[in-house]
């Protein structure tokens, strides 16, 4: 039974590549929250604000945002192999200069160079398992590689932040920066130089062609191209883009915000702990965990535009009435976990979507622009969420992020009539 199980969620065409591109995604996730555990110790040592403090972060995920795109582009020049592994060490070496940093603007710097690496990660790790497995199995990858970044995203406060609690915040900056350089290597090692010739088409898992990707979904090329700046990304003008442009603006908006503002909901507006506030934080990553590997088996069992209003659908009753759960650990232990479990469902769903119809010759690019509209909502979120915290009280801006996965909820329904 338990094999059985096992042989459903974890079963994909190439798992070795698979789960290299995985283990990649919890590196880059784990270097994304890598500051915020050391953020007191920053302002202290360095006599700067805590909106200085968060700054960094601003900066971080504002330039990762901005280079998406372009990495995207490169990846369909370059290769992903190459601009995943170069990357990583990019991102390494960012956080590098800012352990040995003994400014302020050097923190600054060091976040630019380590936004710049993070960017290429996205969209060379994605469009390879886009490239490597076929529609049976996409979702099931894809909810493997979400799972690492969960995963990532979990260990960093307890690992970088307990190192710097026993030893030195600098010391635990370069002990995370050696890791990524480390594993760069061990991935150009491990993982096979696939050829990316536009010509070759993507194999099923039961060794045929692959015909449910776009070129079923698309027009003749030389009718859909966009002028200099589309032909350059070579991402066809259709209205699926802008659809899962929506879609993915949306998933990212909200679980920016709630990712962001959670710990202070359950300080400031309901009074708990700091322990328990992050306890209850951890048991959302945890339903998020499970979630990535759920949802991305389902995929490749149902549906998946009904899967992704389901998801989206649900995301909105619980985030509309998080006002209305008792102020009892229990209760929010439970509905936090429930929220996690159904907001980031969405996520695997949308990724084998776009998965979908993306082409060799154009998956980088496609994955480029989807997750610039992901960076876009990730940094979109915690703003508005912190603006309506603000006027109307944190209690009220769940309702607001619920109107957001409305949103999200329309796109995926939007993409049924594609």
């Amino acid at each position: 039974m338990l094999s059985s199980i096992r042989q459903r969620i974890f079963s994909v065409t190439n798992p070795r590549e698979v789960w290299l591109i995985t283990v990649a995604h919890a590196v880059n996730e784990f270097y994304s929250v890598v500051l915020p555990p050391i953020l007191p110790l920053l302002v202290n040592d360095f006599a700067i604000s805590y909106g200085e403090a968060g700054a960094l972060l601003t900066v971080f995920f504002a330039t990762y945002s901005i280079f998406q795109l372009p990495a995207g582009v490169l990846a369909d020049r370059i290769g992903q192999r190459w601009l995943l592994a170069g990357g990583m060490v990019v991102l390494a070496a960012g956080i590098l200069v800012a352990a040995g940093a003994q400014n302020y603007s050097t923190l600054v710097v060091a976040e630019i160079i380590a936004g710049v690496g993070g960017s290429t990660y996205h969209p060379s790790g994605m469009s390879l398992i886009s490239d490597l497995e076929s529609g049976d199995t996409e979702g099931k990858a894809m909810g493997i590689h979400g799972l690492g970044g969960v995963v990532g995203t979990a260990l960093a406060p307890a690992l970088v932040g307990g190192l710097a609690t026993l030893v030195d915040w600098r010391l635990a900056l370069t002990v995370s920066a050696a890791v990524g350089v480390t594993y760069a290597l061990v991935f150009l090692t491990l993982f096979p130089d696939i050829d990316r010739a536009e010509d070759t088409p993507a194999v099923e898992s039961d060794g045929g062609t692959d015909t449910n990707k776009v070129s079923e979904k698309t027009t003749d090329d030389s009718a859909r191209r966009w002028s200099s700046l589309t032909t350059l990304i070579s991402v066809p003008l259709e209205r699926w883009v802008a659809v899962l442009f929506l879609a993915n603006l949306a998933i990212a908006t909200e679980i920016g915000a709630v990712r962001t503002f959670i710990t202070s909901y359950l300080v400031e507006h309901i009074g708990l702990s700091a322990t328990v506030a992050n306890g209850i934080f951890f048991i959302m990553l945890v339903g998020a965990g499970i979630s990535s590997l759920g949802a991305g088996t389902l995929a490749d069992a149902v549906d998946r535009q009904t899967l992704g209003v389901v998801a989206m659908g649900i995301s909105t009753v619980i985030l509309g009435a998080t006002v209305f759960i008792p102020p009892i650990p229990i209760a929010l232990f439970i509905w936090f976990f429930l929220l996690g479990l159904v907001m980031w469902a969405a996520i695997p769903t949308m990724n084998a979507i776009t998965s979908e119809y993306s082409e060799r010759s154009f998956s980088g690019s496609l994955f480029g622009v989807m997750l610039t509209a992901g960076s876009l909502g990730g940094a979109v979120g915690p703003l508005l969420f912190g603006i309506v915290a603000e006027r109307f009280g944190m209690g009220m801006a769940f309702p607001f992020v619920a109107s957001v996965s409305t949103v999200g909820t329309v796109a995926f329904l939007a993409m049924r009539r594609m």
